[in-house]
């Protein structure tokens, strides 16, 4: 095998229930570029995980690109475990997944089902994208992940214009009846696909969501959604919203004002929504955490509990309800009262599975959703930066706010074209967060000067 766990011990911040301390154990995965993880169990005990992997020397010239010439090459890897997590083996390239971003993966009575992105034109295109636009695909194994076919959620299969942006949700769900599940973004609407077939083929159905809806911008309330029953079967859905657009009809429980009016994506939250008719129609009921917090998974405890892992992208706006404001992966138990209401509280025993990522550079992904092993441990996978010494401590004393220091830097990759003049806006505040967002991406992304780049861990652990 390729990599062991070494022990790591976890923080529990404001601690009531839990210890101060939750000993765990680590696996840190060999390489960089190795980012936005994945985790899946097989019905063997087989631990599965998805990868993204970039590779910022493989950059081609593309028509398709609008914010650089050049497109980045990806691709998907993919780790396996025989041991519950304890140790894992080296990487291989998922071939039918060259050009594949963000992978997801559900296991549903053994069928493997990845989800992943294709960026065919816009920022940043992938070269090995098969069409000109945006799009994604579901990936199919049925045996163990060692072949994969494949459906296009493409124009063709969702019916979207062709300015329409497609996305998908983080997962597919087995429904109460037997079918499959999961949704996808089409511009501002959403559609919902159900299969009877095992996954073979999907049948397309409008959704519609009351209650809200977004405007002045292009978004979908399955944008990067997950969905999960409760112990009562309650069918659940938790996903990324923009507060800065989004309009709830009434004002939404919990609910923050907005996301600061930054501009930038990583400020937005989590809401969690309720469907009674299978994912035909969704309804608000009531925001989750604070901005910043997304990427949330969900595994099913005993009695009306649940685990709640998620990831803080940004350091969350002061005030806001974070008690432990660092980048990271956490995790908190939630319950469902008995009048139906879901407490997410997260004033106390919030358990720090990551929070590695300096407060001087933007994080790395981050992305860690939890699973359960056959030995009654959970694992957490997550992205995090590796920074070369003198890189961060230029950002600790914010030198990336000089016009000479950051455009230096930004002539030494082909990456981004965005220099100094590109982020200087009236709003100080913008300008310093856009700034330190782009010099830590000409690291974590572009391969500056080889002075940085992003790895992977999985963390083993047990409340």
């Amino acid at each position: 095998m390729g990599v062991v766990m070494e022990i790591y011990n976890m923080d529990v911040i404001n601690n009531v229930s839990l210890p101060k301390k939750i000993e765990s154990h680590i696996a840190r995965l060999e390489g960089t570029y190795n980012f936005k993880p994945h985790i899946g169990k097989l019905p063997n005990g087989d631990i599965i995980m998805f990868v993204a992997h970039t590779h910022a020397e493989e950059c081609i010239t593309t028509h398709t690109a609008k914010n650089s010439p050049r497109a980045l090459a990806s691709h998907v890897v993919m780790y396996r475990s025989t041991d519950n997590g304890k140790t894992w083996g080296w990487g291989h390239h998922v071939r039918e997944m060259v050009g594949a971003h963000e992978p997801s993966v559900s296991i549903i009575d053994g069928t493997i089902f990845v989800f992943t992105h294709f960026q065919g034109d816009g920022g940043y295109p992938d070269s090995f994208a098969e069409r000109l636009y945006p799009y994604s695909m579901i990936f199919r194994s049925t045996d163990g992940g060692i072949t994969f076919d494949k459906t296009y959620i493409d124009r063709d299969f969702t019916g979207a214009a062709d300015d329409e942006k497609i996305y998908v949700p983080r997962n597919i769900i087995k429904l109460s009846d037997g079918r499959l599940y999961t949704g996808v973004v089409v511009g501002n609407s959403h559609r919902a696909i159900y299969s009877s077939d095992n996954g073979a083929s999907w049948a397309v159905e409008h959704v519609e969501v009351k209650g809200c809806h977004y405007k002045n911008v292009m978004r979908s309330f399955f944008t990067e959604s997950v969905f999960f029953y409760t112990n009562s079967n309650r069918f659940m859905m938790l996903t990324r919203v923009d507060y800065d657009y989004a309009v709830f009809d009434s004002p939404l429980l919990f609910g923050p004002e907005s996301g600061g009016k930054t501009g930038l994506d990583n400020f937005d939250g989590e809401v969690l929504f309720e469907s009674t008719d299978a994912g035909l129609t969704w309804f608000p009921l009531r925001a989750v955490g604070f901005p910043s917090l997304m990427f949330p998974s969900i595994v099913n405890l005993e009695d009306n509990r649940m685990l709640f892992t998620y990831t803080v992208r940004e350091i969350p706006p002061e005030g806001s309800g974070c008690i432990h404001p660092k980048v990271g992966v956490q995790a908190i138990v939630i319950e469902e009262i008995s009048d139906g209401f879901i407490d997410f509280d997260l004033s106390h025993d919030v358990i720090v599975i990551d929070d590695c990522t300096p407060a001087s550079m933007r994080n790395a992904g981050c992305f860690g959703n939890t699973i359960m092993t056959d030995d009654g441990y959970f694992l957490t996978p997550f992205s995090y930066p590796l920074i070369d010494e003198d890189i961060l401590e230029l950002a600790d004393n914010k030198e990336y706010m000089k016009e000479e220091v950051f455009d230096y830097y930004a002539s030494l990759q082909n990456t981004y074209n965005y220099r100094y003049k590109d982020f200087v806006y009236d709003d100080p505040r913008q300008t310093e967060l856009y700034l330190r967002r782009t010099f830590s991406a000409l690291f974590l992304y572009a391969q500056c000067a080889n002075k940085g780049g992003i790895a992977t861990a999985v963390v083993k652990w047990k409340l």
